[in-house]
C-alpha cells in the first residue's frame, strides 16, 4: 500500500455565511465557479470548529460521497502528531493500534502489517488509507473538531491540506455544551471555548487563506445542496446526491455511546435547531454568551441580542465553581458509564508521551 503525500492543487474556498443573522461587512458567498471536470484532491482534508457546531453531521454528509472516507473522531491522532520527533524510543505502532478511538474504525491491522512505516506520519498515513480502501474510497479526511486548534501543525505535516471551518451561533454552541454530558462545561465556558477556537480558524483562514473554508452551521442546515457544492468545488471533487441521503444510511460508530450525543444524525437537517437556543437559555444566561463572545460574534454576523441585561457579579465565579466541582463529576461519570477504555487509553497516551502534564487543564475545554 502506498502511503498519502502530502501534495493537493489549492483552489480558492467559498465562504457561506450565517442564517438570518446581520451579515458581516465582506459578501457572504464568492460567486461560484464551474464544478471541476477533474478530480485535483490529492491531500487530506480536515473538519475543524468549535465542539457543538456541526462537524459530526458534515462529517456524515461528506462522508457519505462515494470517493470519500472519514472515520469517527480521532483525537489521539494530533497527540502522535505533536510528539512525533521525539518518540523513536516509543513504541508508538502498538500504542496506536491499541487506541479505544481507533479501534471504533473497525479495521484488523497489526504491527506486521505496518513493517514498512518508518515514521509516526507513515502509521497514520497508512490507516488512514486502510480505512478508505475498506470504505471503497480513494481519498481521506478527518473529522475532530479540536484540531482546529493544530491548524498549523497539520499544515506542517500536510502542507497542501485543506479545512473545512464550520462556525455555529455561540449562543447554540453553549447550551449544547452544557447538555452533552461528554463535554465538562456550562454557558461560561461553552462560550469561552466558542470564542477560543473559533479565533484559532479564523487564524487558520488568515495565514492559508486558499486552503481554508468557513461554513456557517445556518447556512449549512438550510441551504445545504449549495453548501455541499461548495464544499465539493473547494476539494475539487465532484458533487454527488448521496451526500444529500446521508442519513438513509445508519452507522454502527453513532450507535450505544453516541447515539445520545448524536441522536439527530438519522434525520434530514432540521432548521429549527438553528434557535432553539432561545428556548434554553435565559436572558441573562444570553447576555453573558454575548459579553465572552462579542469579539467574533458582529464579524461573523452573529447579532447580540442582550447587551443591556445586566449580569450579576457572582456568576461567573458560581459558574467556575460549578465546572470544577459538578461538571467534572458529570463528566467522569459518563466517561465511566460509557468509554472507560477511552479515558484510561488517553492518560496513557498522553504520559508515555510527555503530553499528560500540559494537557490536564484543556480536556474538554
Amino acid at each position: 500500500m502506498t502511503h498519502c503525500t502530502p501534495s493537493a492543487m489549492c483552489i480558492t474556498s467559498r465562504i457561506t455565511r450565517p442564517f438570518q443573522w446581520n451579515p458581516p461587512p465582506h459578501p457572504m458567498r464568492l460567486n461560484p465557479s464551474p464544478m471541476p471536470d477533474a478530480i485535483t484532491l490529492e491531500s487530506p482534508f480536515f473538519i475543524v470548529g468549535c465542539g457543538r457546531s456541526g462537524t459530526t453531521l458534515l462529517r456524515r454528509m461528506i462522508d457519505a460521497h462515494p470517493l470519500l472516507a472519514v472515520p469517527v473522531e480521532s483525537l489521539f491522532m494530533i497527540d502522535y502528531l505533536r510528539a512525533r520527533d521525539h518518540i523513536t524510543d516509543v513504541p508508538y505502532k502498538r500504542l496506536i493500534l491499541s487506541e479505544h478511538e481507533f479501534s471504533e474504525w473497525e479495521l484488523s491491522v497489526s504491527e506486521s502489517d505496518l513493517s514498512n512505516c518508518r515514521s509516526v506520519v507513515e502509521v497514520i498515513n497508512d490507516l488512514h488509507e486502510r480505512y478508505a480502501a475498506n470504505e471503497k474510497a480513494q481519498f481521506w479526511g478527518q473529522k475532530t473538531p479540536r484540531f482546529v486548534r493544530y491548524g498549523h501543525l497539520l499544515k506542517d505535516v500536510y502542507p497542501r491540506a485543506k479545512f473545512i471551518h464550520v462556525i455555529r451561533d455561540p449562543r447554540a454552541v453553549a447550551i449544547s455544551l452544557r447538555k452533552s454530558n461528554v463535554h465538562r462545561s456550562n454557558v461560561y465556558f461553552g462560550a469561552q471555548r466558542w470564542q477560543k477556537d473559533v479565533q484559532a480558524g479564523l487564524d487558520l483562514k488568515r495565514d492559508f487563506p486558499n486552503d481554508v473554508m468557513e461554513v456557517s452551521y445556518e447556512t449549512l442546515v438550510s441551504e445545504t445542496e449549495l453548501t455541499l457544492r461548495e464544499i465539493c468545488d473547494f476539494l475539487g471533487i465532484p458533487f454527488d446526491e448521496a451526500m444529500l441521503s446521508y442519513h438513509q444510511q445508519r452507522e454502527a460508530a453513532y450507535e450505544g455511546y453516541h447515539a445520545e450525543i448524536h441522536k439527530n444524525l438519522n434525520a434530514p437537517p432540521k432548521q429549527d435547531r438553528i434557535e432553539a437556543w432561545r428556548k434554553d437559555l435565559t436572558p441573562v444566561e444570553i447576555a453573558l454568551i454575548e459579553q465572552v463572545c462579542s469579539p467574533l460574534m458582529g464579524q461573523l454576523g452573529y447579532e447580540p441580542e442582550q447587551s443591556d441585561t445586566p449580569i450579576p457579579d457572582n456568576m461567573v465565579s458560581q459558574l467556575k465553581w460549578e465546572r470544577r466541582t459538578l461538571g467534572l463529576y458529570r463528566q467522569v461519570r459518563q466517561y465511566f458509564r460509557g468509554r472507560t477504555r477511552h479515558l484510561f487509553y488517553s492518560i496513557w497516551r498522553k504520559y508515555r508521551l510527555g503530553l499528560l502534564g500540559g494537557d490536564l487543564s484543556d480536556v474538554n475545554y
